[in-house]
């Protein structure tokens, strides 16, 4: 074990093949991993087989995250990345909240985009869900249909709803035609002419809140595909929940909507819980759905796009990873939000 770790030391200071290293980081580590189970023994082996596990997450989550912190901090671009990178403090953060005029708007769309597709998902899953709990013939294999959006690559989805989109030879504007009515231009920022028709608000929300076809399609397509996912999740919470409320609940004269209401929404509220957290997070994250459909249009740029634009596309590494720790706070800080609020509502309902 200390010959090759002594082996291992030099190969790096004589500068040794990459070949050469990686086996003997992987013959030392071996060594060193098989050497704790035997001085440790029996007594601590159930922490001596996780070590190796703890060890790899580490390095591909710890590592990253300092390193992107430190990143965060100094002003390192494309043509100082492998020189001194000056220390800056702050000035990545403060620049997207006092001079990137882009930043709001994105961080608006972002929100009213995760918001809006999460509300539809919900309502849509959960219709679907109280749908499919009751017995008719062709059940499963309608069900087995409706889930094969979610198994299907999102950039692939996208690509095929960019297709089906297509002003002039879209499957969806030529079917709008044929029963009569025009094509849409599924793919552009024109506003909705239902909104901004409104008196006093609508070309506010046009103006300010997205109220056009583009963002319709990017929740469009998003709700799609993962629809389903709640659907599934939902069915499998209802068929799980007791049978004994419900009987008696009939008992009483209660009917399907009060049963619904009263019985099937408290028991299923966990259930909802975690969908609402899982879909939230990757309502956050989507890059890939929206830039296939529309590119780096600042239109319909969502958080994760601007970072692209920003880190990769400009190439300022210490404002684009500035910008992610922003979206990862973000993020954080909305889960806790929600998480606090259903700890309180479940305190307030034990209490009465």
């Amino acid at each position: 074990m200390v010959v090759l770790s002594l082996a291992t030391i030099l190969a790096f200071v004589f500068s040794a093949g990459l070949t050469t290293k990686v086996l003997l980081i992987m013959c030392t580590t071996t060594s060193l991993f098989v050497g704790m189970i035997i001085l440790l023994g029996d007594k601590y082996i159930k922490y001596t087989l996780v070590t190796p596990s703890i060890i790899i997450m580490l390095a591909v989550t710890l590592v990253p995250m300092i390193f992107l912190l430190v990143m965060s901090v100094t002003d390192v671009k494309l043509l100082n990345f492998n020189r001194t990178w000056n220390f800056v403090g702050l000035d990545n953060y403060l620049y997207f909240f006092t001079k990137d005029r882009l930043f709001w708007p994105t961080l608006v769309r972002t929100f009213e985009y995760t918001v809006l597709a999460l509300l539809i998902q919900l309502v849509l899953g959960l219709g679907l869900a109280v749908l499919f709990q009751r017995h008719f013939v062709g059940r499963n294999l309608v069900s087995s249909f409706l889930i094969i959006p979610v198994m299907t690559c999102p950039i692939v989805i996208a690509m095929l709803w960019k297709s089906m989109m297509n002003s002039e030879t879209g499957v969806l504007n030529v079917l709008l035609r044929k029963l009569g009515g025009s094509g849409i231009n599924w793919l552009t920022n024109e506003p909705l002419v239902w909104i901004q028709n409104i008196p006093l608000v609508g070309p506010f929300l046009v103006n300010n809140a997205n109220a056009n076809i583009g963002f319709v399609s990017m929740i469009l397509v998003n709700t799609w595909q993962w629809t389903p996912f709640v659907f599934l999740m939902v069915l499998a919470g209802i068929n799980s929940l007791p049978k004994e409320p419900f009987e008696a609940a009939y008992v009483d004269g209660a009917n399907t909507w009060q049963q619904f209401r009263n019985i099937t929404l408290p028991l299923l509220k966990p259930v909802m819980n975690v969908i609402i957290l899982m879909r939230l997070i990757d309502l956050m994250k989507v890059y890939d759905q929206i830039y296939a459909l529309f590119g780096d249009n600042i239109t319909t740029r969502t958080l994760n796009i601007h970072i692209f634009a920003i880190g990769l596309t400009n190439q300022n590494y210490g404002r684009g990873s500035a910008l992610s720790i922003i979206v990862l706070l973000f993020i954080v800080t909305i889960t806790k939000v929600l998480t606090t609020f259903n700890e309180k509502i479940d305190i307030k309902r034990v209490r009465k």
